[in-house]
């Protein structure tokens, strides 16, 4: 009798979730029915107008001001098979990393980034192609992007903000490293200038043949500072950079970096081991959040502070399905296999809100190499992905529904539904560009 009862209780549950998700709820809204005399409000009145989802689908990307549910431009090739997507810092474009084709190329928004007022550009593909020897892992902080090429172990340095300029006055740099060998490695950009990438010691372990177990300093010129202050582990994956700190998941530990040359190792705590899966091998992290969040996959995620040298559990669970941050870092999300959205104020991480939300698959992501196939790679490489079917704001999540034409607005502080973005036909995914205003319009503001 007590299991019938819950079962039942569950079940109203699930029926009032879903009438509540359902519905347009503008009604969340502040002020949904105006007074005092003035205009009822809705959605497009908070959202920022440079908020922009980009609409992915196989042979078509559209630019989409979420605001006003208007397509502000697109184009009609899509993102190649195998490829993966990453915003960019600024959010004006999408990195497009084939590993495969041996390529990187960019898609342009066309939004610009003027702090406290924008511009709209021509939505486009950018005529600039970057060929590298399997690029592989991306990193985007401060507007400095690096790209960690498995098949030689180099690295692909792209200034965004020179990304504008014609391809004869512009060509993002390759820096063949001395030295180093193919590995699934990865590399970030400090504020000051040089680079953290990691290498490959004398004799890796079977186990970890596939990557690195050390990391060194490179200068912007490419030279390498052949000491690792003595930081040896059996294996790295994973990365985390906002300028001033970078960190590197490895199967002893979190290793730290910065911009005083600096390595250091955050010791594993209770729990992590250097046992398969039972170690941080993927990290997330923002320009404006002193935190840096790493994923232990059968564990949970463990806040990172680089400056104390500290870590602590934050979520247990072998259930993660995603995470990320907003727009500004104010807030980091968990997204679970129930999913369940947990979100957490970045730079405290304490617990926001939560609730379960109606959302799209998440399909597995294509292997181009026959290299990684089956193995304990390819299911790391997947977590590093962008999230397809969830990307938020600084305000809002947005969150493609399963019928994949209808896009669920939340507000982020309080999970509730006021919103729905309706499209003409199904898409893929979508994906986060564009930016938030800050401060007040400068009108002597120098283009």
């Amino acid at each position: 009798m007590k299991t019938t009862i819950l079962k039942f209780a569950g079940f109203a549950i699930a029926i009032l979730f879903f009438v509540a998700c359902d519905g347009d709820d503008d009604a969340n809204l502040p002020n949904p029915d105006g007074g005092g005399g003035e205009e009822p409000v809705t959605f497009a009145d908070f959202e920022d107008e440079w908020v922009r989802l980009s609409l992915i689908r196989d042979s078509k990307i559209e630019v989409m001001q979420a605001s006003k549910e208007q397509i502000i431009g697109s184009v009609d090739t899509g993102i190649p098979q195998g490829a993966r997507y990453y915003p960019t810092n600024s959010g004006r474009y999408l990195t497009v990393v084939n590993s495969g084709a041996n390529e990187v190329t960019f898609f342009d928004t066309g939004v610009v980034n003027h702090t406290d007022h924008g511009h709209q550009n021509q939505v486009r593909w950018l005529d600039r192609t970057v060929q590298a020897a399997e690029p592989t892992h991306f990193t985007s902080v401060n507007g400095n992007i690096v790209i960690f090429n498995d098949g030689d172990g180099s690295i692909t340095y792209v200034e965004e903000d020179r990304l504008r300029l014609p391809e004869s006055a512009y060509n993002p740099k390759t820096m063949q490293l001395e030295n180093t060998v193919a590995h699934h490695g990865v590399g970030i950009a400090l504020n000051n200038g040089k680079f953290a990438v990691t290498f490959q010691s004398d004799n890796p372990l079977p186990d970890y043949d596939w990557g690195p177990q050390m990391v060194k300093y490179v200068t912007s010129d490419g030279a390498v500072i052949d000491d690792n202050k003595g930081v040896l582990v059996k294996g790295i994956h994973g990365s985390a950079n906002n300028g001033r700190y970078g960190a590197f998941g490895s199967t002893e530990g979190v290793i730290i970096v910065d911009e005083q040359d600096n390595i250091d190792l955050i010791p594993n705590i209770d729990g992590l081991s250097a046992e398969r899966f039972f170690w941080i091998a993927n990290l997330k992290s923002h320009e404006n959040s002193k935190l840096f969040y790493g994923r232990a996959n059968n564990l949970g995620i463990y806040t990172i502070d680089p400056e104390q040298k500290s870590m602590s559990l934050l979520y247990e669970g072998e259930d993660v399905k995603n995470n990320m941050f907003s727009f500004h870092g104010e807030y980091y999300l968990i997204h679970t296999n129930d999913n369940r959205i947990r979100v957490y104020d970045a730079n405290t991480s304490n617990l926001i809100a939560e609730r379960i939300v109606e959302m799209a698959n998440i399909p597995d992501s294509p292997i181009t190499s026959a290299k990684y196939a089956n193995s304990e790679i390819t299911k790391l490489k997947q977590q590093e992905q962008e999230s397809p079917v969830l990307v938020c704001s600084d305000k809002y999540l947005y969150v493609l529904a399963p019928n994949r034409t209808d896009i669920k607005v939340l507000s982020i502080t309080d999970l509730k539904h006021v919103h729905t973005i309706k499209l003409e036909s199904p898409v893929q995914s979508i994906a986060k560009n564009g930016f938030s205003t800050v401060g007040e319009p400068n009108p002597d503001h120098n283009h």
